[in-house]
C-alpha cells in the first residue's frame, strides 16, 4: 500500500479510536496524518510526473525536495482561481491551462490550504484545542482529496497544477 494511503487509513483509525475521547495526542496526530496523507498523494504524484523511476532513489529525491510553502502557494493559486473564474495567478504567461479550474481541482487545492492550516496548529499550537469531530471532519477532507484527485488526475489541466506544486516559485525567473 503506498504510503498516502497508508497515512490515510492511520488518521481514520486516530480520529475513530473513540467518538468521545478527549486525547490531544490521538486527536492533534490523526489531523497530522490527514495532511501528510494528502502531502504525500500529491508529492508521488509531482515526482512521478517529473522524474523517472531510474536509477532507483531519484523519484524520491524529487519527493523530497518538495517545499510545504511552495505548494501551500501553489494550491492557494489555484484555490482562488477556481473561485473566481480566472487563471492562476502564480502561472507564467506562455503556461496555459486547458481550461478553467475545476470543481475538484479548487476543492483538492482548498483541502490541501486547509489541511495544512489545520497540520500546524495541530502540531505547534498547545493553546488550542481540538474535539474529536474536528479529526473526523479533516480526515474526511482529506478522503474527499483521494476522491476528486482520482477524478482530476488524468484532465489536462492536472500537469499544470503539479507542475505549480514544485516550480510555482522558480518558473518566473
Amino acid at each position: 500500500m503506498p504510503l498516502a494511503e497508508e497515512l490515510l487509513e492511520h488518521a481514520r483509525f486516530l480520529a475513530n479510536l473513540d467518538p468521545s475521547t478527549t486525547s490531544q495526542a490521538n486527536i492533534r496526530r490523526a489531523i497530522s496524518a490527514a495532511y501528510y496523507a494528502v502531502f504525500h498523494l500529491l508529492a508521488h504524484e509531482v515526482a512521478t510526473q517529473v522524474s523517472p523511476d531510474f536509477p532507483e532513489g531519484l523519484r524520491e529525491r524529487t519527493q523530497r525536495a518538495l517545499d510545504h510553502r511552495q505548494m501551500l502557494t501553489a494550491a492557494k493559486a489555484f484555490y482562488e482561481a477556481g473561485q473566481a473564474g480566472k487563471r492562476p495567478g502564480n502561472l507564467p504567461a506562455d503556461i496555459k491551462l486547458a481550461g478553467p479550474v475545476s470543481k475538484e481541482l479548487s476543492l483538492i487545492a482548498e483541502s490541501f490550504k486547509d489541511l495544512q492550516e489545520a497540520r500546524l496548529a495541530a502540531d505547534y499550537d498547545a493553546l488550542n484545542r481540538f474535539d474529536a469531530t474536528d479529526a473526523v471532519t479533516l480526515v474526511q477532507r482529506a478522503e474527499s482529496v483521494f476522491r476528486n484527485w482520482k477524478k482530476e488526475r488524468e484532465s489536462n489541466n492536472a500537469p499544470v497544477f503539479l507542475a505549480s506544486l514544485m516550480f510555482g516559485k522558480t518558473w518566473n525567473r
